[in-house]
């Protein structure tokens, strides 16, 4: 079993029945576990994709290399174009969404704007789009990494481009990487879970910060039915692109 199902299953185990999801570009790993949580556990959630597809239907759905694939739009319910989702987040009504981060640090902060200074970056990353926007709005924020390392764990980000744990407000952020899953709460950046043959001390040892390690579990994995859903999603495996370096 390849690390990427893992990571599709942790995903999926964050959406719950009736959430409405959003995934944007770049995200072939979110993609695939918003349809892997509506064809198991969570049949009413509702998913939108970045190629303004509103509820694609799943058992018809094949993962392309591009998130923005008009073909991810192929038998939805309907078009809703992103705009219309700042609506939906500022009306409450969008539970969650995923977010990729370059860097991240001990409150679940991202950065997807640049290295280095501002001004005179040493790398220019892609840029949060909406994310100022939407990381305060939405219940539940997923942020994913498939690079566990010092140079993504930092104690201080180059650029805050979205925000992660913010004190006082209904807000579940969970953190995926390509060795664990955390949690950010009020007592820190904690760690709930390990991969398989993954272990504590390497997940620590590849951290810029230390987390809060206090009950740590093994992240389940996907069933023989779950990884059977998975490679019909993803026959070309597309999956296993974000884990070429």
């Amino acid at each position: 079993m390849h690390v990427a199902d893992v990571v599709i299953k942790a995903m999926a185990m964050e959406i719950g029945d009736n959430d409405i999801f959003l995934h944007g570009l770049a995200s072939p790993l979110p993609a695939l576990a918003m349809h892997l949580a509506k064809l198991t556990h969570a049949p009413n959630m509702v998913y939108i994709n970045v190629a303004d597809a509103l509820d694609p239907e799943p058992n018809s759905y094949k993962l392309c290399l591009s998130s923005a694939d008009p073909r991810h739009a192929v038998n939805s319910k309907g078009i809703i174009e992103l705009l219309e989702t700042f609506d939906l987040a500022a009306k409450g009504k969008l539970t969650g969404m995923f977010l990729g981060g370059a860097q991240i640090d001990s409150k679940g902060n991202i950065n997807l704007t640049c290295i280095g200074d501002y001004y005179l970056p040493k790398v220019k990353l892609p840029g949060g789009a909406a994310a100022a926007y939407l990381t305060p709005l939405v219940k539940k924020l997923i942020i994913w990494t498939t690079n566990h390392s010092k140079r993504v764990f930092v104690e201080k980000l180059d650029f805050v481009t979205g925000l992660g744990y913010e004190e006082g407000k209904q807000k579940d952020v969970t953190i995926i990487t390509n060795m664990a899953v955390f949690k950010t709460v009020q007592e820190g950046f904690v760690l709930k879970s390990v991969h398989p043959d993954v272990t504590v001390e390497e997940v620590v040892d590849n951290m810029s910060f230390s987390p809060v390690v206090k009950e740590v579990t093994t992240t389940p994995v996907p069933s023989e039915e779950e990884l059977k859903l998975i490679e019909k999603l993803d026959p070309d495996g597309v999956r296993f692109s974000e884990f070429k370096r």
